[in-house]
């Protein structure tokens, strides 16, 4: 690191320092580095030799100057007291002394507290290098006093050149193939490279091949994956269950493999987007051309829904499921996602239907939509409107238009029982939609279709119903206002209309609700009438009401 390198070069260098990263990202052995630095023949140098005995020595654990303590397992006060009875004796070369806390996590509130002080005021070339995982465990009174360094995973192209610079220092002969999937299956980390290298070293000797990488690691071969892949895109689900019969046969982990074809099937979609195989994919240049024109008979959407149902099989092989059976589910459903029953298989429908030719869509005649607008028209089949559009020259076929009008006037209001989202349908749509929301709503809750039965639709007015209830129907319509009422009331309209309103209210006379009643009402007896029907009837006589 520059920072590092010029802190000790330039004798600057901070009493502690706080190291952060993943497992196997070079924690550790920065911090033997920095203490090599320090403490190589001549005085502090960032370019010291790696053949230097202090060095040597810095390197094998035997330096008296330099402590590595694992906080994990001495995280108690005790330990703290004896970390700090050391911190006072002077090196013993003269140079400077080291301490190395791995897991610095670890150490508890009351051993930081016993060691905050020395922490923060340690001896003269004193360094106290803390190196964590997990750093939002560390105290903050304790973070304060560091310089922090984040280390960062290092990419699949960097694992592969530590792995073939100790493959060439060992003198270990090993492809360019079978180093990728060695940085592959290390996610990360120098160290679990290089200790499969070594793993390597010791089955196959010094001779690495492709084949004993896939032995050991039980990693998904580069073909193999290619092969499932043109199963998955050109839908054969035949060659789908052969390649897990394949790997079943060879005795590959399944729930691996799950892995190893979707982090194959994300650099499909890597590679659709940037039109290339980035060097983070860690493939050869033959492979990398494979994977890009491969990566052409994958959609986004497909490769979406393939990562969807392997992240679901790696979950549910973790929950005690059969590998083998959810691997062939999830592979089996990724060929054909189409005859799928389940609702993300509609974004695989849709993707088919775009993907067709456009030969079949223009079924319909051109000039009807330009009648449509004006249906009344399509009723009065006058003969002057035919000269106007013959203005342009003699047509033979534009006088037969006015007949086949008529044998479309219905398409506007067909055209409208199927509202668009911005199009609000025409009132009579609604009328005659009506009695089907009502039902609808009557099989859920009775109560609220009385609502609908004792109302009516006014008017629409841009994407508002508007209804009217009686004067005598008050009840009803406090009940249409309530919100969760409303809402279920909108839900059916809204299946039954194709349109989502929004519903306002309105009170109107009774005789405007129902004007066959009110007639009925208005054709009755008057009170004389009555009073004369009364009198022959039960033989009654009139009394003429008298003050009191």
């Amino acid at each position: 690191m520059r920072t590092l390198k010029n802190a000790v070069d330039q004798g600057n260098v901070h009493h502690a320092y706080l190291f952060v990263g993943s497992r196997g990202t070079g924690k550790t052995s920065m911090a033997k580095i920095l203490a090599s630095a320090l403490n190589a023949s001549g005085g502090p140098s960032s370019s010291f030799s790696a053949d230097d005995p202090v060095v040597q020595a810095i390197a094998n654990g035997s330096s008296m100057d330099v402590v590595e303590m694992d906080a994990a397992s001495h995280n108690g006060v005790d330990d703290i007291r004896e970390l700090i009875d050391s911190v006072a004796l002077a090196p013993t070369t003269g140079g400077w002394k080291v301490y190395i806390l791995d897991e610095a996590h670890m150490i508890t509130t009351q051993g930081w507290n016993a060691f905050l002080k020395t922490l923060e005021e340690p001896p003269p070339n004193t360094v106290f290098v803390l190196a964590t995982t997990e750093a939002n465990k560390v105290l903050p009174t304790v973070a304060d006093r560091c310089h922090r360094f984040d280390f960062r995973r290092p990419t699949v192209e960097q694992l592969s050149q530590a792995v073939r610079r100790a493959a060439d220092a060992e003198k270990i002969e090993i492809g360019d193939d079978a180093i990728a999937m060695i940085a592959r299956s290390a996610t990360g980390s120098f160290r679990d490279a290089l200790g499969t290298l070594e793993q390597l070293v010791t089955y196959s000797g010094t001779n690495v091949k492709a084949e004993d990488v896939q032995a050991v690691l039980g990693v998904a071969d580069f073909e193999h994956l290619l092969a499932t892949a043109d199963a998955v895109a050109t839908g054969d689900r035949r060659g789908v269950l052969l390649a897990v019969g394949e790997l079943a046969d060879s005795g590959r982990d399944m729930t691996s493999f799950a892995r190893d074809f979707a982090a194959h099937v994300r650099n499909l979609l890597v590679a659709r987007t940037l039109g290339e195989a980035p060097p983070s994919v860690g493939l050869t240049a033959e492979q990398s051309e494979r994977l890009v024109a491969q990566a052409q008979t994958f959609t986004p959407e497909r490769t979406a829904q393939t990562l969807d149902l392997l992240s679901g099989m790696i979950q549910s092989a973790r929950g005690g499921g059969e590998p083998r059976l959810l691997l062939e589910l999830a592979l089996f459903k990724a060929a054909r996602p189409e005859d799928d029953s389940d609702p993300g298989s509609l974004i695989a429908r849709i993707e088919a239907l775009e993907s067709r030719p456009a030969g079949a869509a223009p079924s319909a005649p051109a000039p009807a939509p330009a009648p449509a607008p004006t249906p009344v028209s399509a009723v009065e089949p006058a003969p002057e409107p035919a000269p106007e559009f013959s203005d342009p020259g003699p047509e033979p076929e534009a006088e037969p238009e006015p007949e086949a009008e008529p044998a479309s006037a219905p398409e506007p209001v067909a055209a409208a029982t199927a509202p668009t989202a911005t199009e609000a349908p025409i009132l009579e749509v609604v009328e005659a939609s009506w009695d089907r929301a009502v039902g609808t709503l009557m099989e859920e809750s009775p109560s609220l279709a009385a609502v609908l039965e004792n109302s009516k639709p006014l008017r629409v007015e841009g994407r508002a119903l508007i209804l009217g209830f009686p004067q005598s129907a008050s009840f009803y319509k406090k009940n249409a206002e309530q919100s969760d009422k409303r809402e279920m009331i909108l839900n059916h309209l809204t299946n039954a209309t194709g349109f989502r309103f929004s519903l306002q209210t309105e009170t109107i006379p009774d005789a405007e609700f129902n004007p066959a009643l009110a007639a009925s009402e208005g054709n009755g007896i008057d009170r004389d009438e009555l009073v004369e029907k009364l009198k022959e009837e039960f033989d009654a006589t009139e009394v003429a009401r008298t003050a009191e």
